[in-house]
């Protein structure tokens, strides 16, 4: 089931959108992925809405980071 919604943007993306020469039925289910993507965070993460504490479990589990900064990590993990 689709929804007909409208909305406005900026004059220049609305002009990149239409010259990527799709129809309109086809530019709908363009949109709805590029809305998918943003929402379901596909291929983008804002980092500043993380929480400090789930960065930092996650830096503990990489390879490239240093063993002591590792332990630093836990031990504000465990404050």
């Amino acid at each position: 089931m689709n929804t007909v919604i409208s909305f406005s943007c900026p004059t220049h993306l609305a002009m990149r959108l239409n010259e990527q020469k799709i129809g309109s039925r086809k530019k709908s289910e363009w949109i709805t992925d590029a809305i998918r993507t943003k929402l379901d965070g596909d291929d983008y993460i804002d980092i500043t809405k993380l929480d400090t504490s789930y960065i930092f479990a996650h830096l503990t589990r990489r390879e490239d980071v240093d063993d002591h900064l590792k332990e630093e990590l836990m031990r504000r993990l465990n404050q």
